[in-house]
């Protein structure tokens, strides 16, 4: 099967300025048809890992931009930063009260928000930087963050896939800067209506080779990967990628551990299977003796 290829739209501060360039990036994503709401209601998701003025700004922005292009759309932002510093923001993509479980792919069984179940337009705005096990974190693990929150103990590549598969943003949005050291250096961000897309485009920019990477390298084992097509450009980005070592240190970790939770589970089935044997052949005993006369 042939990759699907996928535009991602790249918009960079350049000499327009940070607020024009925003306003040129909704513009593009208006041009593009991607802030039509084809929902009663959206919700403009703000990543709380990598949350920043920059990220702030840009959920804001679109969710004006898509009350004003939707206006029978019912528009709300998910910050839970903004609601953990004392603003009145509910945090509707963490409501970790009202869940179900169900059978998943990489996961044999999780524990999903219920509001996973309902209709509405999803806009994922995430921040970006170096995490020790994936080596970069951005819009996936800004999805997944309901998932780790109602189990601390799931892999980051396993929430990662299954928000992917289960719970994809209609759009994504990436913002970063030039140096993730420096906020006021030059603003970029990188968007569009695959999730996986944007997290590849990212990795590009910040000087990587896709394929190297752990959360690509997981999600090829189960899906064909789009081949990105990037409309517009960004400055490189410096200081967002871990250490490849560090990350190669954290599978072999996460493999032993895997191994481990397998022994365990066969040593249970064994102890449970053993304590049945005895009334088995109690039965096979009894069975021959009726049947012997």
């Amino acid at each position: 099967m042939s990759a699907a290829r996928v535009r991602v739209l790249a918009q960079h501060e350049g000499a327009l300025g940070r607020e024009r360039a925003l306003r040129e990036l909704l513009r593009r994503l208006d041009a593009a048809g991607l802030l039509a709401a084809a929902a009663p209601r959206a919700v403009v998701h703000v990543g709380h890992r990598w949350r920043s003025d920059l990220v702030v700004a840009t959920a804001r922005a679109l969710a004006s931009a898509i009350a004003e292009r939707s206006p029978s759309t019912a528009v709300m932002i998910a910050d839970a930063g903004a609601a953990s510093n004392g603003t009145a923001s509910r945090d509707a993509a963490a409501d970790v009260d009202a869940s179900v479980t169900i059978a998943c792919v990489a996961a044999h069984a999780l524990r999903v928000p219920e509001h996973w179940f309902e209709s509405f337009f999803l806009v994922t705005v995430s921040g970006a930087g170096p995490d020790p096990a994936t080596r970069i974190s951005a819009v996936l693990d800004a999805q997944a963050e309901s998932l780790r929150r109602l189990d601390p103990t799931l892999p980051p590549a396993t929430a990662a896939y299954e928000a992917h598969r289960l719970f994809a943003s209609d759009l994504a949005v990436a913002c970063a800067t030039a140096y993730l050291a420096d906020a006021t250096s030059e603003a970029c961000w990188l968007a569009g209506a695959n999730d996986v897309a944007v997290e590849i485009a990212l990795m590009r920019a910040s000087g990587c080779e896709p394929s190297h990477m752990p959360y690509v390298q997981m999600l090829a084992k189960h899906e064909v990967l789009p081949e990105v097509e990037l409309d517009g450009t960004t400055a490189p980005f410096n200081g967002y990628v871990g250490p490849a070592w560090r990350a190669e240190v954290h599978a072999a970790r996460q493999r032993l551990a895997t191994s481990r939770h397998a022994v365990v589970q066969d040593v249970i089935a064994v102890r449970r299977n053993l304590k049945r044997i005895p009334p088995a052949v109690r039965r096979r005993l009894a069975n021959w003796k009726r049947s012997s006369g």
